[in-house]
């Protein structure tokens, strides 16, 4: 990897990372809100049931565009992390300050840390003030 796709990779660990990280609060916000319609006893009318079953299957499609949000985030983590952990000596931390496009992460800062042998995959990542 050159220099430029490291920074790249770092970018995508960082964005990944954060992206797993909201998902997860949404879809815990979700099912802590409790929006699955309950069963009712009995359907007054058709009209009745169309209006469950529409609630029900929103939820259900909430909550399922939620997990496919969150593996797709996974999945580039673990690209990321994979290809960085071949890059990064172990045990060594970077302070990073994000570099990339997302406005939402611009300024953030993060320890990354390779906590396994070069290709293992093992990165750690936290938010927080960079610490020289």
């Amino acid at each position: 990897m050159d220099k430029e796709q490291v920074h790249e990779t770092i970018n995508k660990l960082v964005e990944a990372h954060y992206d797993q990280r909201q998902v997860q609060t949404r879809l815990r916000n979700l099912q802590d809100a409790g929006e699955s319609p309950l069963v009712p006893s009995k359907f007054e009318s058709l009209q009745a049931f169309l209006d469950f079953y529409g609630r029900k299957q929103g939820h259900e499609d909430s909550i399922e565009s939620l997990n496919t949000e969150y593996t797709s985030a996974t999945e580039q983590y673990d690209q990321a992390r994979m290809a960085l952990s071949r890059a990064l000596p172990t045990n060594v931390p970077l302070y990073y300050t994000y570099e990339g496009g997302r406005e939402e992460l611009k300024g953030q800062q993060y320890e990354i840390v390779n906590m396994s042998s070069p290709g293992e995959g093992q990165i750690r990542i936290t938010h927080g003030p960079a610490q020289p």
